[in-house]
């Protein structure tokens, strides 16, 4: 009789099943180059603000330029998808995203939409260049050239090594809390940000909640979606490998 064992090791695993069946998960491994445009064709463009498309075989994201970029596109590396591959140059960056649409795949509604998440895995050559790396969820809006103009948004974000939880509420000033847990030069860690059905937003650094943590909560009703931002400082970061991303329903969480 063939052991399960045997069996299970011919099928894909729960992660790239789940790609397949559910519209609001997405999983991805940066091991393929991109191909990249600006949205709506043509060439990536490098100009502040311009969005573009990167399409990898089973994802598609979208990137905004922040500052002006001459290298306009990240590149895969033997790591992931390398976020400092562009301009190395301070205030230069991009905003990753899955698009600015209420009906782009990872579009959450709180109050509506069950528990969901967003797991980063990266690393940081040189922490000190990192102005912003941060990752979170904000509303869905229109990309912002600054990580605090957006109007709602709850972030980890790491600033020159000191991984720090930022919120924003209605539009109100950005709150800044210094979770204590420091990222040292070339490590690799896994940030995770979790929101519950109601709102409520908690984050885990390597899979445990941070030293100091803080709540907060985003509005009933209020259209969410994930992003990676990422800004160089002066002397700037050098390689950022995304090596994997991935968002969706939580585990359990109830689905209508």
């Amino acid at each position: 009789m063939t052991a399960t064992k045997d069996i299970k090791q011919f099928q894909f695993s729960d992660a790239i099943n789940r790609r397949y069946w559910d519209e609001k998960y997405v999983y991805e491994t940066f091991q393929n180059n991109p191909a990249t445009s600006k949205v709506g064709g043509g060439a990536a463009g490098g100009t502040a603000g311009d969005n573009n498309v990167l399409i990898l075989p089973t994802t598609a994201f979208e990137y905004s330029i922040l500052g002006t970029q001459t290298i306009t596109a990240p590149v895969i590396s033997a790591s992931g998808l390398d976020l400092g591959s562009m301009d190395a140059t301070a205030n230069d960056g991009l905003e990753l995203n899955h698009g600015i649409l209420a009906s782009q795949p990872t579009a959450f509604i709180i109050g509506t939409d069950p528990a969901f998440f967003l797991r980063a895995r990266f690393s940081i050559a040189d922490v000190s260049g990192t102005d912003d790396c941060a990752v979170g969820f904000r509303q869905v809006a229109a990309n912002q050239a600054n990580i605090d103009d957006y109007a709602n948004m709850a972030v980890l974000n790491v600033i020159a090594g000191n991984i720090t939880i930022e919120t924003i509420l209605a539009s109100a000033a950005t709150v800044s809390t210094d979770t204590t847990d420091n990222w040292l030069d070339t490590e690799t860690h896994t940030l995770q940000i979790d929101v519950d059905a109601a709102g409520a937003v908690t984050y885990r650094i390597d899979g445990s909640a941070p030293t100091v943590t803080a709540a907060y909560s985003f509005i009933n009703g209020l259209i969410v979606m994930p992003f990676f931002y990422f800004l160089e400082d002066t002397g700037t970061a050098g390689a950022v490998p995304l090596m994997m991303w991935e968002c969706g329903f939580q585990v359990g969480a109830a689905i209508a």
